[in-house]
């Protein structure tokens, strides 16, 4: 029994401390930031020490803007199944602005919901209900969770495999592979608490050339709808939406409507 308060305490006291970080943050990174030199596109946080620059409470995430030489990096984490339920049946959407009038903004969208990944997201939704159970004992069920985790990170590896794509000339289609010959590299997956981890990385030399001479560019993070790609055509579409009256669920209305907020960034140059 000793040691099961003792577990409880600690984790409620990790619970506490990454409140209290969440409390500090912008809602929109004010930054430049210099990618880790170890940085992994793995659905993984190791290399961030579970830091991160922003703290966007309306759209249940964190997320850090950051960069190398070679490429301009997103990483996002939810903060709830409600953010990790959106993000499994819209895919969130990262539009970077340049600069220069002329040249095209580019879009990826991390996943990319085909009409499979639509039936899975529900399978994922429940099994965060399930975890929200197994975890009022994280002792005893240990390897209940352990298996659940590792079987839906398994599941979203194997559905959400394809990213749409605008803005890059080369590229035939929109929608491609995750393992794509044009260096774009997406991964997320499920923590030890069952919160959804996206990380995007993104070939520089994709972006508009005046990025280079230290100028900032626009960017745009978009938390899509449901049925965010059809996948014939390849256009965008929205479902229906729950009428908004002054009785509407905050959560609901967050699933069923396109949430999005833009900030500025400036490529951070090495030290």
């Amino acid at each position: 029994m000793r040691l099961k308060i003792t577990t409880f305490l600690f984790a409620g006291l990790s619970i506490v401390a990454f409140a209290t970080h969440a409390q500090k943050l912008p809602k929109v990174q004010k930054t430049s930031v210099r990618a880790p030199e170890n940085i992994k596109i793995d659905g993984e946080l190791s290399e961030w020490n579970g830091q991160f620059h922003a703290y966007n409470r309306g759209n249940h995430l964190y997320y850090t803007v950051s960069n190398d030489d070679n490429n301009l990096y997103l990483v996002a984490h939810m903060d709830n199944g409600v953010g990790n339920t959106k993000i499994f049946k819209g895919g969130l959407t990262f539009t970077i602005i340049p600069p220069a009038k002329k040249a095209n903004s580019l879009l990826i969208t991390f996943p990319a919901i085909t009409n499979k990944a639509t039936i899975e997201a529900d399978q994922l939704q429940m099994n965060q209900l399930i975890y929200k159970r197994l975890k009022s004992d994280t002792i005893a069920n240990k390897t209940k969770i352990d298996s659940l985790i590792s079987s839906s990170n398994n599941l979203i590896s194997k559905v959400y495999n394809q990213i749409l794509v605008t803005g890059i000339p080369e590229t035939n289609e929109p929608l491609m592979s995750i393992n794509n010959t044009q260096g774009i590299r997406v991964a997320g997956l499920f923590d030890r608490d069952m919160n959804y981890t996206y990380e995007l990385a993104i070939p520089i030399k994709y972006l508009d050339a005046t990025l280079n001479n230290g100028e900032n560019f626009k960017y745009n993070i978009k938390l899509n709808t449901h049925g965010v790609v059809k996948i014939k055509n390849f256009q965008s579409f929205d479902p229906p939406l729950i009428p908004v009256t002054a009785q509407s669920n905050p959560d609901d209305l967050f699933l069923n409507y396109t949430t999005d907020f833009s900030g500025e960034y400036t490529l951070a140059k090495k030290q």
